[in-house]
């Protein structure tokens, strides 16, 4: 009978790096045995009843109400105005312009429509404009995008086009 001695990785089937392979060490894939490691740390885990759940949540709510109403009167104060000068309709003075609009004209269509505001706005003023069935490549436009050339800077007007 041989003596064996217990080794409680072979066990395992990971067994010590002196035998096979020419004694060259066979790097075990068994995680270390620590606690982090083997998930055994300690961890706290709340008991959840109503009587502990119902208050968290009408303080959450009552820190939240607030915020709310600050948000809500924010955008209410926010001033809109919105202008269609698509020409669709046929009283409109941009009418003719949308009729005769071709991509290779050269006689240049202007389409003027004076308007007034009801109530000044006070503070910044920011102009938007909106299309229809048009699908821009966002990745390309914000490589492309030259805040100079938006602000009319003589320089990069002769730098056009962008690519």
């Amino acid at each position: 009978m041989m003596a064996s001695s217990y080794n409680a990785k072979e066990e395992d089937g990971h067994h010590s790096g002196s035998a096979g392979l020419g004694g060259a060490a066979i790097r075990s894939r068994k995680p270390d045995n620590t606690a982090f490691k083997q998930q055994r740390l300690p961890a706290w885990q709340p008991i959840l009843t109503a009587g502990t759940v119902l208050p968290a949540f009408f303080v959450i709510g009552l820190i939240f109400i607030p915020i709310g109403i600050g948000l809500f009167v924010t955008s209410n104060n926010i001033k809109e105005f919105e202008i269609d000068y698509t020409g669709t309709d046929m009283s409109s003075p941009c009418f003719n312009c949308s009729q005769s609009f071709s991509w290779n004209s050269s006689t240049p269509c202007k389409c003027v429509l004076p308007f007034s505001l009801e109530q000044p706005f006070e503070s910044n003023v920011f102009m938007y404009y909106g299309l229809s069935n048009f699908y821009q490549n966002h990745r390309r436009y914000v490589k492309s995008r030259d805040d100079s050339q938006l602000n009319g800077d003589e320089r990069s007007l002769k730098v056009l086009p962008h690519q």
